[in-house]
Formats: C-alpha cells, sequence, structure tokens
C-alpha cells in the first residue's frame, strides 16, 4: 500500500508542487517543495509557503464523488485530525538553493504555520529547486468517517522583489486557492496539496520501522469522505509574507 501511494504521488513538476504528495497517516515524512520554473524569463529570487492553521475552512466529498458534485461544509479542522489541527510542517534547515530562511509561526499559539526561503536566483528554465521540510504524524480521528484529509498548500515563487501592487506573472508564481485574499491564484494556477491517507489495514513492523495500529473506518461510514482543509484569506494575508527578524521583506511595503 505504501509503494503504491508513493507512486501514485509522484508527478510532473512543471508548477510547484510537493515531491511527494500523497503520505500514509501517523508517519513522519521528510519532503521538499519543488519550484518547476521561474516567472517568464525572470529567475526565483525565493520562495513562501503556508500550512492550513486551526481556521481553516474545511469541505468534505463523499469517497468516489464525480469531480462536479459540489463539496459541503464539513465542520473545524479538529473534527478530523487529531491535536491542534495546526503544527504539522516544519522547515528543514538548507541553504542549497537559497541562501536564507525563516519558519512562520501562529502569533496566537506559536505553532509552525508554514515557511519562507530567499537570497538566490534559482534558473528560470531547465533546473528545478527542492526546498526541504518534515511533516509530523498527523493521525486522522479514528471516530470520524476521513478516508483521506488533504491539506491545501499555497506557495509563492517570487522572482521579483515589489508591493501586492506590483504582482504579475512577471514578478511572482502564486500557486495559491482563491478565497479572497492578497495571494490568490488563478484557475491556471492552483495550490500545492498534501494528502493524507487513512491507514486502515495498518502497517506491520519491519527490521527497520515499528508496527502501526491500523485505523479502520466505522462501518457506518460507507466508503467514507474525501475530506480538503483550504487557508482562509485572513491566514493568507497574515502568513503569506515573509518576515526576517521583525522585518517584512516581501512583498515591499
Amino acid at each position: 500500500m505504501t509503494t503504491a501511494i508513493l507512486a501514485a504521488s509522484q508527478s510532473g513538476f512543471a508548477h510547484t508542487r510537493l515531491q511527494t504528495s500523497t503520505i500514509l497517516e501517523n508517519t513522519r515524512v521528510y519532503n521538499n517543495v519543488v519550484i518547476g520554473h521561474g516567472c517568464g524569463e525572470a529567475p526565483v529570487m525565493g520562495t513562501s509557503v503556508v500550512f492550513p492553521d486551526s481556521t481553516a475552512t474545511v469541505t468534505s466529498k463523499p469517497v468516489g464523488a464525480a469531480a462536479n458534485v459540489e463539496p459541503t461544509a464539513a465542520g473545524a479542522v479538529t473534527d478530523w485530525i487529531e491535536g491542534a489541527g495546526e503544527g504539522y510542517a516544519k522547515k528543514v534547515y538548507s541553504k542549497e538553493v537559497f541562501s536564507a530562511e525563516g519558519q512562520k509561526t501562529n502569533p496566537q499559539t506559536t505553532n509552525p504555520v508554514g515557511f519562507w526561503t530567499g537570497g538566490g536566483a534559482l534558473p528560470a528554465h531547465n533546473y528545478v529547486g527542492l526546498v526541504p521540510f518534515k511533516t509530523d504524524a498527523i493521525k486522522i480521528k479514528a471516530a470520524s468517517c476521513a478516508k483521506t484529509v488533504t491539506f491545501v498548500v499555497p506557495v509563492a515563487d517570487v522572482c521579483k522583489l515589489t508591493n501586492v501592487g506590483g504582482f504579475s506573472d512577471q514578478t511572482v508564481n502564486l500557486w495559491s486557492p482563491m478565497v479572497g485574499s492578497n495571494f490568490d491564484g488563478t484557475a491556471e494556477h492552483t495550490p500545492a496539496t498534501l494528502k493524507v491517507v487513512r491507514n486502515i489495514t495498518g502497517t506491520p513492523a519491519t527490521d527497520t520501522t515499528v508496527a502501526v495500529d491500523p485505523n479502520p473506518l466505522d462501518p457506518k461510514c460507507g466508503e467514507g469522505l474525501d475530506i480538503t482543509i483550504t487557508p482562509t484569506a485572513d491566514q493568507l494575508n497574515r502568513d503569506m509574507p515573509a518576515i526576517d527578524n521583525g522585518v517584512q521583506v516581501w512583498p515591499a511595503q
């Protein structure tokens, strides 16, 4: 099952995406944001990443529902995953692509909710940039009917330093949901995602790993639900900017 999930998660990276976009619940995963290209001919000078916090918008669809089936509101993040509903993603310290970086935290809870990197010039074409991070074990609530939980992960690849009014396809690639924020993407510039799959059968121990207990669906759930967790406009406006030692370095002010 793990092999199938990892194989399914690998995809082309013309858009900025996560290297491993589908993971099993209750496992720690080292991952990368994969930057696929610059802004036209402009190289990428940095990137900014946001993971949904506990105030995110939650929707659900039945597993196997057609694409044209409208999702329905589905309560709070903590109705579906254990813990605080945030703080599950952390930057791996690295200067392989960019020379500076910073972790973003929710000012109310101090939980990590994203990160930024900058100080570089990743060529606009024929290269990809890997920005490493780690997700802690994300556990789907046993009492819920969630079969999958997908986090929408907005990313901004910055090519030129401007204020919000200077955003264009030549200055920044906004891979972000359209939620009414200052950092909305477009129908073509869709956000990255991280799908967490319920470990219904469990995972046996190996010589190098411990066993993971099964988390079966209650029979009343039928095939279960696909849950999607999307940052709000308020969170994006708060957390997408890159702030270094208390000073906002992007967007320019």
